[in-house]
């Protein structure tokens, strides 16, 4: 199960954010449609993330960004929307008709009712949320409320996930490269063929919150990357193609023969390490796709957690196309100095030698984006550097407000870092009689991804998976994954918010 964990992207039920990237490629579409361009949407997608804001329970203001790519325009166009839930019951989206400065964001519009005076303040050298925020908001017909917020997110470019990506149709067969990601935002696509033959994809619309693409190509109505990584394997995407009601799915790595190193698990309190969970870019002139990757999963073994038992992986690639893999063991000599963040992996593992130092600074990379972390030292005799952008989110931000499903037959609460509760109501009806059958479970031992939060319970022998993000308008919300371990898994989805205005 460790490895379905570290090795698979979530799956998330992005219903609201699929429904508006609809909207935007209709518009983008229409020949009549005008862009309208705020001078200060560069300046602000730096900050874009989901904020939790202390107003109520629940409650959330969230800059969400979308890049547009159609073939009538050379270079990509933004859309850039506020999302507002004051109340963490009611949602709704404002366009960015405002002003920032690079520190504070104003907007008065009277037409869609929305006032806000907010600062945003980076967190930059310690692990937590990224960006801070306070100040007022005022919503149509309300006095003005005070709020602060915080983010874990950081906002990541598609040009991040730049590589060749393959599917192995059949185990055992030599996988084929079915997607490409290059330079000025070209997209080759193979159409769900699996016959190695890649096409243009001239529209699309990328999620820069949920590294969610929503693309344009035939014969299917919708297909969806999910962008994330996968520790020895790369870059990983997972495919979803609809054809009317059927829905396919494909798991794609950019390096599909990446080893699978055996678990070890060791009590790393008082050490750091997983704190820097990231995928570093560590390109050098002849293999731009190099990098370091650290990955960890924490596992809680009951309600009164006395150890803080970890898995981290530690992979890495100097050409981009092989990789090496193993996970942290002290007992092999491994170490983690706290005060310079130093790792040291002694080569008496048989690989070559590791001396790696991290240093949590905010680093633009271009307009859009910035590095969070950066690491220097050598593998072996190469000397490397690099940064990521990603941020580890602990599993208590998505918590605060119970997820249930549309027809409220599900329910899913996320009570701490180390315990989640799950409820199930089924309807039956004998000789007219009808009985409703309610099924709670509290689970106080899981294993959890923080860099692709992704849950499994119990832990010893796991019968339920969710993959937790953010859906737009809908807030927090997972896909619950029951019966992982049979021949036939049932799937669904939760959300905070079911029916946003």
């Amino acid at each position: 199960m460790n490895n379905t964990l570290t090795n698979e992207v979530a799956i998330t039920p992005t219903e609201e954010l699929t429904n508006y990237h609809q909207q935007l490629l209709e518009q983008f579409n229409d020949p009549k449609f005008q862009v309208v361009n705020n001078a200060d949407t560069l300046k602000l997608i730096p900050f874009n993330g989901y904020y939790t804001l202390d107003s109520a329970t629940g409650a959330f203001f969230a800059i969400d960004t979308n890049m547009v790519i159609t073939p009538t325009t050379t270079e990509p166009q933004y859309d850039l929307s506020l999302l507002i839930s004051l109340d963490g019951t009611t949602s709704k989206r404002y366009k960015f008709t405002g002003t920032f400065d690079g520190n504070q964001l104003l907007q008065d519009n009277a037409e869609e009712g929305l006032g806000l005076s907010l600062t945003f303040s980076r967190n930059s050298s310690t692990y937590g949320p990224t960006v801070s925020c306070k100040g007022s908001i005022i919503l149509l017909g309300q006095q003005a409320l005070h709020v602060k917020g915080t983010t874990y997110n950081n906002p990541i470019p598609a040009s991040l996930y730049k590589g060749d990506y393959f599917y192995t149709p059949i185990i055992g067969q030599p996988p084929v490269k079915v997607m490409s990601i290059g330079d000025n935002n070209t997209l080759l696509y193979d159409n769900g063929t699996n016959n190695g033959e890649l096409h243009p994809v001239k529209t699309y619309i990328y999620n820069l919150n949920m590294y969610y693409f929503s693309i344009e190509t035939k014969p299917y109505t919708q297909v969806k990357l999910i962008m994330g990584t996968a520790a020895t394997q790369g870059f990983a995407c997972n495919n979803m193609s609809i054809i009317g009601n059927n829905l396919t799915t494909r798991s794609l790595t950019t390096i599909p023969t990446g080893p699978t190193p055996k678990s070890q698990i060791y009590d790393l309190s008082g050490i750091t390490l997983a704190d820097f969970s990231g995928y570093y870019q560590i390109p050098s002139k002849e293999y731009p796709k190099a990098f370091v990757s650290i990955q960890a999963q924490y596992i809680s073994t009951g309600a009164k957690m006395e150890l803080e038992l970890n898995f981290v992986m530690i992979s890495y690639s100097l050409d981009g196309k092989t990789s090496f893999g193993h996970y942290f063991d002290p007992l092999l000599g491994m170490t983690f100095d706290t005060t310079t963040n130093t790792l040291t992996v002694p080569s008496t593992l048989g690989k070559p030698e590791l001396v790696l130092t991290f240093n949590r600074e905010y680093k633009p990379c271009n307009e859009i984006s910035g590095s969070l972390v950066s690491v220097t030292g050598n593998i072996d005799d190469t000397l490397i550097s690099g940064t990521t952008l990603f941020n580890p989110v602990p599993l208590h931000v998505f918590g605060g407000v119970t997820m249930t499903s549309k027809d409220g037959d599900e329910q899913l609460t996320i009570n701490n870092d180390n315990s989640i509760t799950y409820v199930t109501t089924s309807k039956t009806s004998t000789n007219n009689v009808k009985t409703i059958n309610k099924q709670t479970k509290t689970f106080d031992s899981i294993i959890y991804v923080p860099l692709m939060y992704i849950v499994a319970a119990p832990a010893d022998a796991p019968t339920l998976e969710l993959s937790l993000g953010t859906d737009g308008l809908r807030g927090n919300v997972s896909i619950v994954i029951t019966d992982i371990n049979t021949p036939s898994p049932k799937t669904s989805s939760v959300n905070a918010i079911n029916g946003p205005e």
